[in-house]
């Protein structure tokens, strides 16, 4: 499957690989399955993968989790651009918010900076 990105939040499988720039698994006791995963960005929010994954940037279900704070927000700031983040009313800092990556996606706007060394 080739597809500029891919976001499930629910139970994905596929038979052969994915290519794409980002592949983001969202929702808790879910699984994206496939042969190999290739993007610029995989990240695995409270979704389980079972690929082979050959990403530039790749935050597992542990790293993703157990990071949230500083540590993975601030690489992924150094990936995208500022418009893919915002703030909850909660958090004190913007996130990355996956709505607004995907919506820049689909309207095939940059989410990648132009000097992040994931540059191809």
């Amino acid at each position: 499957m080739t597809a500029r990105a891919v976001h499930t939040d629910g139970e994905m499988s596929v038979g052969g690989d994915i290519e794409a720039e980002v592949v983001y698994g969202y929702d808790n006791d879910q699984t994206l399955q496939a042969g190999t995963i290739r993007a610029r960005l995989v990240i695995e929010d409270e979704h389980g993968t079972i690929a082979v994954v050959e990403a530039d940037a790749h935050f597992d279900l542990d790293d993703y989790q157990q990071g949230y704070g500083d540590g993975v927000q601030g690489q992924l700031r150094e990936l995208l651009v500022d418009e893919v983040f915002s703030n909850e009313e909660d958090e004190d800092e913007e996130q990355l918010d996956r709505t607004l990556l995907f919506a820049r996606l689909r309207e095939g706007e940059p989410v990648f900076r132009a000097n992040d060394a994931t540059a191809r």
